[in-house]
């Protein structure tokens, strides 16, 4: 007759191994989980930072966009009051030569 114990070490054997199959599959289930997680917030951050740089770069366009306007504007100022400078002082000779001649 046949001796039951090295079959039952075997089957012993063989329920460990499938164990340890169980666990080694979990464990991967888990790290792929956790890889994912960490794809999908690195993603989640990138896209964050990618609005933000959209939003900055608008923000800064906007700003230089108001700073030529004004820039321009006070050019413009400039341009009509040495214009207004210009005729009061050719008047002012104009009455002071007409002043120097009566």
């Amino acid at each position: 007759m046949a001796d039951p114990e090295p079959e039952q070490q075997v089957r012993v054997l063989q329920e460990m191994v499938a164990a340890m199959r169980r666990a080694l599959e979990e464990l991967r289930r888990e790290a792929d989980e956790r890889m994912q997680a960490q794809a999908a917030a690195a993603t989640a951050e990138a896209d964050q930072l990618q609005a933000t740089i959209v939003a900055l770069r608008q923000e800064l366009e906007a700003r230089q966009h108001a700073h030529q306007e004004a820039l321009q504007l006070a050019e413009r100022r400039h341009r009509d009051e040495a214009r207004e400078l210009q005729a009061t002082v050719q008047a002012l000779r104009a009455q002071l030569e007409g002043h120097a001649r009566a």
